[in-house]
């Protein structure tokens, strides 16, 4: 399939009015990268609405949406997809559009993650786990697409693309080649005090004591640390990863595992969330995800899953029901890391197969 600028605009233009979904969590990464899309799709003369089924539950992911006036509407649902005639996907290891199935095409899917087994089935499609964020996939397509944008627009979606790969890439630490092309290319253009003021926002107290809860209660097996952290309502799920990626850095073991019950109240379900983060190239978190659930994916350094508990919400003893849950994640984590030589030996020959393609041409 023809991925380049040409065939993308080309995809594009064959559509009237298109429907760009966030799937999951919208993190800034996400919606950066939706919010790329839809100035270029205005650019085409294609018109285009973000939709997010997720909630901002973070306060910089709600300042870096107000600050940047970025147009999303969160629903709980997709709205009627009557006015759309095609869907975009973009950050998101599948671009299966659920309930959007069957009803209109995908038009467009990009993405860094480690691919799904699922096949991919879109009119254009641009995936690279190369790079460390979707923003730098878009940054680089704005670049080769050479459009010309109102000086205002240009800056407003380079601060954007700029602030994805800056979380995505935990603040460059994980920055590659790419990261650092599209970085070259954003910078000239970003409004850096903007940057400045969503990148300083402290963290909230929900997360604080998320973060205190799992520094308490956090268990080391080996040289994975595990942390379950109980209830949590689902409008600070997000802190989930803040907490997970502090820990890492924090406690310096290979790989951190921060779990809760995510209790969303506005659609009455429940779920575990667990966040994954790694300091090794060689964990293979997508592999080890895959094999808990499939509701779930990884790319390079950070992971999660997501497993349905509606069934016991109804549990009148929650406290049974945390331990429960917390009992059982914790083994199924430790059996994991029992199994991890396997993940481990894949993710080396992976990199020395691409070593030996790149050497060969």
């Amino acid at each position: 399939m023809d991925s380049s600028p040409h065939a993308f605009a080309a995809t594009i233009g064959k559509y009237r009015n298109i429907l760009i979904v966030i799937k999951g969590s919208p993190d800034p990464d996400a919606i950066a990268s939706s919010y790329a899309m839809s100035v270029i799709c205005r650019k085409l003369n294609v018109s285009s609405t973000i939709v997010a089924s997720g909630k901002l539950s973070l306060p910089e992911n709600r300042a870096f949406v107000s600050i940047l006036d970025i147009p999303i509407h969160f629903a709980p649902s997709i709205p009627d997809i009557g006015e759309f005639d095609a869907y975009i996907v973009t950050d998101h290891q599948s671009p299966a559009g659920g309930e959007l199935a069957g009803a209109l095409p995908c038009a467009a899917y990009i993405d860094h993650h480690e691919s799904s087994e699922e096949e991919i089935r879109a009119d254009f499609i641009l995936k690279n786990t190369e790079a460390g964020s979707t923003s730098t996939l878009m940054a680089l397509l704005l670049k080769e697409l050479d459009m010309e944008l109102e000086s205002a627009v240009m800056a407003s979606i380079s601060t954007a693309l700029l602030y994805g790969i800056y979380t995505d890439t935990d603040k460059y630490s994980h920055a590659g080649r790419l990261d650092y092309d599209a970085l070259d290319y954003i910078a000239k253009y970003s409004d850096h005090e903007a940057f400045n003021k969503i990148s300083n926002i402290p963290l909230s107290k929900e997360t604080l004591r998320i973060l205190k809860a799992a520094i308490a209660g956090k268990v080391v097996y080996k040289d994975w640390l595990i942390a379950g952290v109980g209830y949590v309502d689902a409008s600070s799920r997000d802190s989930i990863a803040i907490v997970a990626d502090f820990l890492l850095k924090r406690e310096k073991f290979p790989a951190v595992i921060v779990f809760a019950a995510i209790e969303d109240r506005r659609r009455d379900r429940l779920s575990l969330d667990a966040s994954f983060r790694s300091a090794s190239e060689l964990m293979h978190l997508n592999d080890i995800i895959k094999r808990i659930t499939p509701q779930g994916g990884a790319r390079k350094y950070k992971g999660a899953y997501q497993v349905d508990l509606d069934y016991f919400k109804h549990c009148p003893d929650r406290k049974l029901l945390w331990e429960v849950l917390q009992c059982t994640t914790i083994e199924l984590l430790k059996q994991n890391r029992d199994d991890l030589y396997i993940t481990e030996l894949k993710g080396f020959y992976q990199k020395l197969r691409k070593r030996l393609r790149d050497y060969l041409g």
